[in-house]
């Protein structure tokens, strides 16, 4: 092999190392982040009160009213608060009675409801500065607090909706996330999360389509396969004997 062409060879195998060195770092770096923090902070249970809730016995007279029935798609009795209610799933939107008092209480449960399920659940000092509903679709509603009256779907939030979302004031960026149906506290997001949840896209190229992941994931096995191959050109150029030695 003439030297010209060792020479080409070689150049293409540095150039070929840096282009991989790209995404090694980009993976690496992004999978560091993973290790700064514990899962238990990032998913905001170090927060969490872990209170009792309030137990409730259901006895044989918590029968929704028979007038729910007609044009439900789905009723369930759920315990909140100290009392029964009756869920009643009509489609477009859920119904919540208040069994034991024989009233509706609308398509969501009261705010005040979900401000103290919040403070039983959450160690924050501060009063949420915000609170917004999260309708089943379209665009959050502030419900009370200052702030923007509507803001877009939060997408730090994938669990059931209608949903209350409070936003806690300080650097922490506290949001918590409460089932406008049956006062479940469903998620628990603060700014460690959202960094955490940036790195884990950027690491899995959750921007991009398929077509683009396997696209990067080609290159690279490419590249690899491309290294090797100059990688072992280059290594029989230098242990074959030389003339002079044969």
């Amino acid at each position: 092999m003439k030297g010209a062409t060792i020479r080409l060879v070689w150049r293409w195998h540095l150039w070929m190392g840096v282009a991989l060195l790209l995404p090694l770092l980009w993976w690496t770096g992004t999978a560091l982040i993973f290790s700064l923090w514990p899962i238990e902070a990032v998913r905001g249970n170090t927060l969490a009160k872990h209170s009792k809730p309030q137990e409730v016995r259901l006895r044989a007279d918590h029968q929704p009213p028979a007038h729910l029935l007609p044009g439900a798609r789905s009723l369930r009795v759920v315990p909140l608060m100290g009392r029964a209610l009756a869920l009643v799933d009509r489609g477009a939107e859920t119904e919540v009675w208040d069994i034991e008092a024989n009233r509706t209480l609308g398509p969501v449960i009261p705010l005040t409801w979900a401000l103290e399920i919040a403070a039983r659940d959450v160690a924050v000092a501060a009063e949420p500065c915000a609170i917004y509903l999260v309708p089943r679709a379209g665009n959050a509603i502030r419900v009370a607090g200052e702030g923007p009256d509507q803001l877009e779907p939060p997408a730090e939030y994938a669990g059931p909706r209608p949903a209350y979302a409070l936003h806690y004031p300080g650097r922490a960026g506290v949001h918590l996330y409460v089932d406008a149906l049956d006062g479940q506290v469903r998620a628990r997001r603060r700014a460690i999360w959202r960094f955490y949840d940036l790195a884990f896209r950027l690491h899995s190229f959750e921007f991009t389509g398929d077509g683009l992941k396997r696209g990067v994931l080609l290159a690279v096995c490419a590249l690899w396969l491309a290294l090797g191959v100059t990688g072992a050109i280059m290594a029989w150029r230098r242990l074959r004997p030389s003339r002079s030695q044969r």
